[in-house]
């Protein structure tokens, strides 16, 4: 028995998710988990379940399975591999998750706290049905405290000084010694 094939009308839905609630960015340091809590299609399934495949999590039979979604995904981000941080999973809260490797690179989720993103939303929201804005601002909370770890090459750089530092004043302040250890 043939596959049954994923409708249009998921397929708009799922790009319409991408090109609203993910920004695309020019820095690396950006990454999306592939398959995770904090993945795309995961944040796909709690706004516009009825656009995703039953097995997957939805309630549609011809909806947008996870394997669909992250094609259409390639068609907006880069793939890449992360190794997984030494203390955990950079695409997971959880610790115990550290198998996690595959992302997408250069997006980012839109944060409520950001003013652009803010009225980049607030036009989206506009057009959806009440409980969607609803499903979507509280998606966005949840994700906008996920941030990626220190994996391979991605994560925030720290910038440290090395030899003699600027900032020999508060040592002496401290008073601790080298490590801020009375010796």
């Amino acid at each position: 028995m043939p596959r049954r094939p994923t409708s249009d009308e998921a397929t708009r839905a799922a790009r319409f998710f991408l090109e609203s609630f993910i920004v695309k960015t020019d820095s690396q340091d950006h990454i999306l988990p592939k398959n995770d809590t904090f993945s795309p299609f995961s944040g796909f399934c709690r706004v516009f379940p009825q656009f995703a495949k039953k097995k997957d999590g939805g309630s549609a039979t011809d909806g947008v399975s996870r394997a669909a979604f992250n094609k259409i995904c390639l068609e907006y981000f880069e793939e890449g591999m992360r190794k997984p941080a030494r203390n955990g999973n950079p695409g997971a809260l959880e610790a115990n998750l550290a198998q996690q490797r595959r992302h997408f690179l250069r997006g980012r989720w839109r944060d409520p706290g950001v003013a652009s993103d803010v009225s980049a939303l607030a036009g989206v929201w506009s057009g959806m049905a009440p409980d969607h804005v609803a499903a979507s601002a509280a998606l966005l909370e949840d994700f906008a405290r996920w941030k990626p770890g220190p994996a391979g090459r991605g994560g925030e750089r720290q910038s440290r000084k090395r030899g003699g530092s600027d900032d020999e004043s508060d040592e002496s302040e401290g008073g601790g010694g080298e490590y801020g250890v009375d010796q």
